[in-house]
Formats: C-alpha cells, sequence, structure tokens
C-alpha cells in the first residue's frame, strides 16, 4: 500500500523535519489540489496523510466530509500550525491519526506509520464484528479446533473441502528485480506466514508452489473457516511488510476460495486429478486482479455470517457466481465496506 502526504506547502513541510532519513524515501510527497481525485483509484488500505496548512477554516468543514466518504484509503491530518479547532471531530469523521501543533522531530516515522496502520485495521475488524448480524454460540467464527475436522477425513479417498488458493502477484517482475537465492528466501517467508495463519485456523497447506498455493479446510457441518483465515491473511499483509518480508516495499498476492471434493493424500499430490483444484487455479489465475480476494456462491454460503455483510457480487466466472470480499470500513452507522 502506497503512503502518501498531500499538501499545498510541500516546502515549508520538509522544513518542518516531520520525517526524515528512510522514512521520508517511503513516502510520496504530492500537490493538494483536489482531495477526492488524488484518493480516488489508488490502492485499498493505503495510508494519506493531509496537510491543513493553507486552508482557510470553511474549507475544514469540506474536509471532514471528505474524510468520512472514505471507505477505500485511511487518512491522517497534519496540521503543524494548530488550524484545526476540534481535532477530535476529525477521528469522528473517519480519520486514523491527527499531528498537531507544538511536538517537534522526525514525527511521521516509520514505527508511528506502521502504529497506526494496526489502529486502522482493528478498527476494521472490530467494526466488522460489531455490526455484523449476530452468530449462534454452536457455530462461532472462529476456527474450530482442527482435530476436530480433520478427524472425519478419509486419507486415499475422497473429501469434501474448502480450498483456498494464495498467490504472489507479478512473479515474473519479481525474478527481474531480485537476485535468485534472496527471492527464494523470501518466497519461504511468505509460505511460513500463510501456513502460520492457516494453521491456526484449521487449515493445512497441501499444494505449495514457488510463488503459491493452496490450504485445505475440511468441511462439516458448521460455519467454515477458511474464509476467515482468508481475510486474516490480507488484513495482516501491513504487519508482515513491516515486520516479516525480507523485500523492500509492499507484497502483492491474491486469494480465492471455493469448495469441492477431492482425492486427499497427505503426501503425495503429483498425480491427483481434480476438476475441484483445477477450477481454484482458474479461479485465482485467470479471474482476480492483483491484491483481490474473492469467493465462489458456494463458498460465501460456508462462512460465518458475521462476513457475509462483507462480500459483493463480482460477475460470474465458468458459469459460477463470484462474490468479492470487501475490506470492513470502520465508520458509525455500520460497517459499509470498500473494495478488497
Amino acid at each position: 500500500m502506497r503512503q502518501i502526504v498531500l499538501t499545498k506547502s510541500p516546502a515549508i513541510l520538509l522544513r518542518s523535519s516531520l520525517c526524515t532519513g528512510a522514512g521520508r524515501r517511503e513516502i510520496e510527497l504530492r500537490p493538494l489540489t483536489s482531495l477526492v481525485s488524488d484518493l480516488k483509484g489508488l490502492e485499498a488500505g493505503s495510508l494519506v496523510y493531509v496537510d491543513v496548512r493553507g486552508l482557510q477554516k470553511p474549507e475544514h468543514s469540506r474536509l471532514l466530509k471528505q474524510i468520512g466518504a472514505q471507505t477505500r484509503v485511511f487518512v491522517g491530518i497534519i496540521d503543524l500550525g494548530g488550524s484545526v479547532d476540534d481535532p477530535a471531530s476529525l477521528f469522528h469523521a473517519g480519520a486514523v491519526d491527527y499531528i498537531g501543533k507544538g511536538p517537534k522531530g522526525p514525527l511521521l516515522t516509520p514505527r508511528r506509520r506502521k502504529s497506526v496502520l494496526a489502529f486502522a485495521m482493528a478498527g476494521h475488524e472490530r467494526e466488522a464484528v460489531l455490526d455484523a448480524p449476530p452468530t449462534a454460540l454452536s457455530a462461532p467464527a472462529s476456527a474450530p479446533l482442527a482435530a476436530d475436522r480433520w478427524a472425519g477425513v478419509v486419507s486415499g479417498a475422497d473429501n469434501r473441502f474448502a480450498f483456498l488458493f494464495v498467490e504472489v502477484d507479478d512473479a515474473e517482475e519479481l525474478k527481474k528485480r531480485h537476485e535468485p537465492d534472496n527471492l527464494a528466501s523470501a518466497m519461504e517467508t511468505f509460505k511460513s506466514y500463510v501456513e502460520d495463519i492457516a494453521t491456526a485456523h484449521g487449515g493445512r497447506l497441501w499444494m505449495w508452489s514457488r510463488f503459491g498455493g493452496i490450504v485445505l479446510f475440511p468441511l462439516d457441518d458448521s460455519p467454515c473457516p477458511a474464509a476467515v483465515c482468508g481475510l486474516r491473511i490480507f488484513l495482516s499483509r501491513i504487519f508482515y511488510d513491516v515486520e516479516e518480508s525480507p523485500l523492500p516495499g509492499q507484497l502483492s498476492f491474491r486469494l480465492a476460495l471455493s469448495i469441492g471434493s477431492t482425492y486427499y493424500d497427505p503426501g503425495d499430490t503429483g498425480r491427483i486429478v481434480s476438476d475441484a483444484i483445477n477450477s481454484i487455479f482458474h479461479l485465482g489465475r485467470r479471474y482476480l486482479g492483483p491484491g483481490q480476494f474473492m469467493l465462489t456462491a458456494e463458498a460465501c454460503e460456508s462462512a460465518p455470517s458475521s462476513l457475509r455483510v462483507l462480500l459483493q457480487p463480482a460477475g460470474t466466472f465458468e458459469g459460477r457466481k463470484i462474490m468479492r470480499m470487501q475490506i470492513p470500513a470502520p465508520r458509525e452507522g455500520g460497517a459499509e465496506a470498500n473494495g478488497a
């Protein structure tokens, strides 16, 4: 995700030493011409700071409305002149950070931005739970114990699963930009990141190539944790970028979820022929765009009700209705959604 500062006074902002060193190189400094047009089209989850220096008081109320209308990006405010009379109103409108008059030094540091993004993402997940329809106690949204589900899986026979496809975007471009050994190490780190979250939700990494693969979740009569797992992998990508990934910048990847049956062998997968496996690979590689999370309609039905409010129609593929998982937006009045 991009990190941008929009300002009418770039020279003044640079002299303020708000951010220096490596932290400065990670931020795009752009002129503030029209907030709405500048934010339109940015990747969901981007962090944008708006420097209000030079804005007249009447423009502040308009700024509040524009912040409240943002469902794709996170917005922070830089107010070194102390011109905002009520900073709390910014947070009520949906802002995620406020840097006001008084403090000195490089405040827009990588550590601060990481903390702000963690706060923003936590708000997303909290609002999704608070505003979603209640889930029966007998069918919690959290993952059941892995052993409970896998106990019914028969090795060497057909079983019904949820298939979670995870794959890094722009693999060919990554090969051009990074040394083979460094890239191989980075992909092993990514694999461990996916596997750790999948295991915590009762899934098993089953097929994996260099840049991605499939996680299996056995199906039973209770809501399947695969969609929750996929959303957690998606939302936790910021922490992966700053805490685990050895590659610079942000690693983009896509996720797809479908339901089907396959012959299950925990070891040898090379000779397995399965329409369900072919289908999930087709969906993930031919239909999804970079950074998206899509589910088949059948997979949506197996998800906990608390997540179904985040799903939006995304067309059809190979005769099946496809839904897009939205990022839950922390806004007053309900969990409105933006595009994942």
